[in-house]
This record gives C-alpha cells, structure tokens and sequence, in this order.
C-alpha cells in the first residue's frame, strides 16, 4: 500500500471518504465497498485521510479512537491500493464543497467515490450526500453510499463508541469497533512499584489525546515484537502509593524480557475491577496476583 502525500500517478481511483477518526465497523464497510468496486472496474482503491482529527480543528480537542500509525496498520491488511494524506488545517477547511471536489478530480483522479449516509463536506459542512451525487455528474465520477449501519438497533458512530470505553465497556467497544480497542506507545520508566513487588509492568507512554478506557484493571493482550501476550493491565493514578499521574501500564504473564524504549500496543479484552485503594502493599500485591490467575485462564 503506497502513502502518497502531493498527488497520485493513477489514471482512475475509487476513494473513500469521511472523518474515520476511528475507523470502526461502519467506516470500513465505507472502505471496503470502495476497494470491491475498484477491483471489478481495474481502478485503483484508495483512502482520504488527514493528519489531523477534522473535528479536533474545527470543535477543539477530541478524544481519539484510532491513531493515524494505527489506521494505516488497518487498511494495510484490507489491501487498499493508497492512502492520500493530508493536511488538514484552517485553509484546507476553508474550500467550498465545489472546490473541495475539485480537489478530488485534481489530486486524486477519482472516477468513483465511497461514502457514508451521513457525509458532509466543505466549509461549515455545506456538503452532502445529494451535493456530492450533482458534483459527480457534472465532474464525472460516480457516487456510492453506505446506508446507516446498526448492531443491535444502536447506530454504529464513533460517538458511542468513545462513551462505552469510557465507561470500561470493552466488550461493547469491541462489537462495534470490529476489533479491540488499543494503546499504543514507547514502553518507559514509571514509580517501579510492580517491580518492587514482583509484579513488574510496562509503562506505556501513550499519547494524552487519546481515549482511555474508565481507570481500572482490564485482562488483555500485549504484542510485543510480533509476540502476543496475556496481560493484566491498569489503567489509573495507583491509588495505594498516591500517585498523581494517569498511567496505563502492562503486567504480561510469563515474561520477563527487558523492553524499555520498545514500542509495544495493548488491547483491553474485559474490565476485571475497579482502581482500588489498598491499606497496604501486600493486600494490593495479593489482589494483583488474583487478578493474574483470572486472566490466565480466560481465552484471549
């Protein structure tokens, strides 16, 4: 999959286009129509996206669902032919829906576009889906739309799925994201407190603009160059020593490789329980085992 940043070589592309700030079940039903059509008509499939969150430049800070390192990982294994970077700042989102679409015949040769029921585009979001469909035949390219999509009756929206990993729901984060919800990040020095009691962990220097899942202990996964790993992890300020900073850190089981600096990406399976303030180390440290024995019996 090629990562073009100015402007694409192809001749035709069909691209999907929307905020995908988490790339959840709906978006890549979106993404993966556009890869089908692409397939059957020989054109090359493609995605827009943005360096920044579209919604964090025109509301202000937004919690993130999916890092960019994160999406371009995903669209990668669908087999998507490129992805279109872009910058997306106070000029970009100044383009009217009509010079925005000039944008798209221009730079990214689009003979067919993807998008959802909900798609707007241009300054103010002046843009829609009927204006979109009016700007393809005047411009010569098709329009095709994903119908609202609905798991249990609940629309699928990034909205939702924030609020439920939020609340430490990840089972349902999982449902509707289409897999496990993720942190990612270099693994540094925190307090050393696990290592003190035998229980070291990794201190994940996540980025602070992301969603966190409501503080607590979680069983999850750690992958760890290429290796998959049971985890217990924890998510909160470690209440027991009165710590200040909101950490999320990895214990994994039957591991006891030195990984400072690595890059490492934790999933969150299922909450285990709350962050609790022990009356002293050692309760603290036979709760955490507890924790472990549960989670290396669960099926991950």
């Amino acid at each position: 999959m090629e990562v073009i940043r100015n402007k694409v070589d192809y001749d035709g592309t069909v691209v999907a286009l929307g905020n995908f700030d988490g790339l959840h079940v709906a978006h890549m039903t979106i993404i993966r129509n556009g890869i089908q059509y692409a397939k059957e008509r020989g054109l090359k499939s493609g995605v827009l996206l943005f360096d920044e969150n579209t919604k964090g430049v025109t509301q202000g800070k937004i919690e993130l669902i999916t890092p960019n390192e994160a999406k371009l990982e995903l669209l990668e294994r669908e087999k998507a032919d490129f992805v279109f970077m872009e910058k997306f700042d106070k000029e970009f989102m100044k383009k009217t829906p009509e010079e925005f679409v000039l944008y798209l015949v221009n730079n990214l040769h689009v003979k067919a576009v993807c998008v959802g029921y909900d798609y707007s585009f241009g300054f103010k979001a002046q843009g829609d889906v009927e204006m979109l469909k009016k700007f393809g035949e005047k411009y010569g390219f098709k329009v095709f739309v994903t119908d609202v999509i609905k798991i249990d009756g609940r629309v699928v929206a990034s909205t939702y799925i924030r609020q439920v990993i939020k609340s430490g729901e990840m089972e349902e984060a999982e449902r509707f994201l289409g897999r496990r919800y993720c942190i990612e990040g270099n693994v540094v020095k925190g307090l050393q407190n696990g290592r003190k009691m035998g229980i070291p962990t990794a201190n994940v220097d996540y980025d602070i603009n992301m969603a966190l899942p409501k503080a607590g202990v979680y069983a999850g996964i750690t992958y760890v160059s290429g290796k998959r790993l049971k985890s217990v992890i924890n998510v909160g300020k470690n209440p027991t020593f009165g710590a200040e900073k909101l950490t999320v850190e990895s214990h994994i089981l039957d591991f006891d490789e030195d990984i400072y600096g690595e890059y490492i990406r934790v999933s969150f399976a299922k909450r285990l329980r709350g962050d609790i303030k022990f009356n002293s180390m050692e309760e603290l440290k036979n709760q955490i085992q507890n924790d472990i024995e549960v989670t290396s019996k669960m099926d991950l």
